[in-house]
């Protein structure tokens, strides 16, 4: 069953729900042990200088291991999203920890830090190279290894006034009732490097961003929210990601992409303000953001003249936008509900198209601008969920879907001189049907679930399609549990949304260790 999330507010829960891992600012380092041996040492020398201070302070420590294989089942010399594959070859390879340190301080403060770790069993070989090592003697590249502070914040209850919390740092600030398929959830972007990977503990999961968070509570389920973001939000892109953008350019002779970026400074942050309550026992939200798209979107293309052919250039860029959402969650005789609707507007742009046009025998240059999205354009989502008495319970939600987190409202003029449409990548806002059921048995120690989403098409420029992960996870020990799944897809290979991954189907094994 959904929970309130108004009445979870209301008790002012400390602990952040762990996110994804952090995919950008990541640190090739030399030695996971030193780092790590480093890392304790320090927290005990500060523990030591700061006296007594900090003899009353509780420390919990807590983490993950997991170790995460996936390979191909089917071959994709044609048309791989990313890298051409053959039936046995591995499709990803981690081996993952989380380290969570949090400190209580006193009764109104407290700290909290989380850094993941990642290492791939296998060699980077690069331009021919022999696989050396560094000048310490480290492995780094017959043992890659990372390291990413994916969150790291101070919260203080009762800040200057009662009632007033303030969080600083790096954190995630979770807006919206529906399950993952959010459309108000504005202040952390889509994790979409770990989205394609298919790992399911990444699925469609938000990273952390640095912002000065206040919540001010009210009444008994009351809250108002003000959060600052120190910086624009960039989604994590996956590797391969150009390669991705060039299939949607197929009708350009050999595309390069350009990407325009954005200056450092207080202009270029974003903020966002949202009031929640509890009206008849439903939890009522109402947010606004003002900030950017934090995936890159088509902006301009340039196309060489036909008496010196050369590659066409096509620019990127990330629009800013503010949104207005309204969300809210309840239940009715167990059967939960919830609903998003969030209304967009993106900032006011132009695109453009460079092009020639060829009349007898002269050749004339054309320079077309246009609107590239609409004025304002509404998303939404609406969902239902309920647990059955079938062995150890059965859960099954459904969600219908306006607009998946890669989707926009373009103009006419873009989607016609760019060539954007539904059921594509970075395209046209189009309808999602998707559902999600767990069987749970042996005393809840077994799970057999099932996640799909369907796109219905849109007539001859989209057709259906849809994506299926299966999965099962048994139960080890209280903290050791093993899974295995697979990623199916089905739809037209070229235009449909998923249909481009059904020569890619994928099998995968995982073991996970809570600590």
């Amino acid at each position: 069953m959904r929970k309130s999330n108004g009445a979870m507010d209301a008790v002012r829960m400390e602990d952040k729900k762990e996110g994804n891992r952090k995919n950008t600012g990541r640190h090739q380092l030399r030695s996971w042990p030193r780092l790590i041996s480093a890392a304790l040492a320090g927290i005990f020398l500060f523990w030591l200088a700061a006296g007594p201070g900090l003899a009353q302070t509780a420390f919990d420590f807590s983490g993950m291991v997991k170790l995460f294989l996936s390979f191909y089942t089917s071959s994709n010399e044609n048309y791989a999203m990313f890298t051409p594959h053959e039936s046995g070859d591995f499709a990803f390879k981690r081996l993952e920890g989380r380290f969570k340190l949090r400190a209580q301080v006193s009764d109104n403060v407290m700290a909290q830090i989380r850094l993941d770790a990642f290492s791939s069993p296998g060699a980077i070989f690069s331009g021919g190279s022999f696989p050396e090592s560094s000048v310490l003697a480290s492995p780094t590249k017959t043992e890659p290894f990372e390291l990413s502070l994916y969150e790291a914040f101070i919260k203080v209850n009762h800040f200057l006034l009662k009632n007033l919390d303030l969080t600083v740092g790096k954190q995630r600030i979770q807006w919206g009732t529906a399950d993952k398929l959010n459309v108000v959830d504005n202040l952390n972007p889509v994790d979409f490097a770990n989205f394609l990977t298919f790992d399911p503990d990444y699925y469609l999961e938000r990273r952390p961003q640095t912002a000065i968070n206040l919540e001010y509570y009210f009444g008994r389920q009351s809250k108002f929210q003000a959060v600052w973001l120190a910086q624009r939000q960039y989604a994590p892109l996956p590797a391969g990601f150009s390669e991705m953008v060039r299939a949607n350019l197929q009708g350009l002779p050999d595309p390069e992409i350009i990407l325009t970026g954005d200056d450092s400074n207080l202009k270029n942050t974003g903020f966002g303000l949202r009031l929640t309550t509890n009206l008849f026992n439903v939890d009522f939200g109402l947010s606004y953001y003002s900030g950017n798209f934090n995936l890159p979107y088509v902006r301009g293309v340039e196309l060489s003249s036909p008496l010196q052919p050369g590659p066409a250039r096509v620019y990127f860029s990330y629009p800013k936008k503010r949104v207005l959402g309204l969300d809210l969650a309840g239940e009715v005789k167990s059967v939960g509900f919830w609903a998003e609707v969030a209304r967009v507007q993106p900032e006011k742009i132009l695109g453009w198209l460079d092009a020639y046009l060829i009349i007898g025998n002269e050749i004339y240059p054309v320079h077309s601008v246009f609107p590239l999205m609409k004025s304002d354009y509404w998303q939404w989502v609406v969902g239902m969920d309920y647990t059955f008495s079938v062995a150890s319970g059965l859960y099954v939600n459904f969600q219908y879907l306006r607009g998946l987190f890669d989707e926009v409202e373009f103009t006419g003029q873009a989607a016609t001189y760019f060539g954007l449409r539904k059921g594509m990548w970075f395209g046209q806002a189009q309808d999602y049907l998707a559902g999600r059921a767990e069987l749970r048995m042996l005393k809840g120690d077994l799970k057999a679930s099932l996640n799909a989403v369907w796109s219905p098409g849109s007539g001859e420029a989209s057709y259906s399609s849809a994506i299926f992960y299966p999965a099962l996870e048994y139960k080890v020990h209280d903290a050791v549990s093993v899974q295995a799944g697979g990623i199916l897809a089905a739809g037209d290979l070229i235009q449909s949304k998923f249909g481009g991954f059904k020569h890619d189907r994928v099998v995968y094994l995982m073991t996970r260790l809570t600590f």
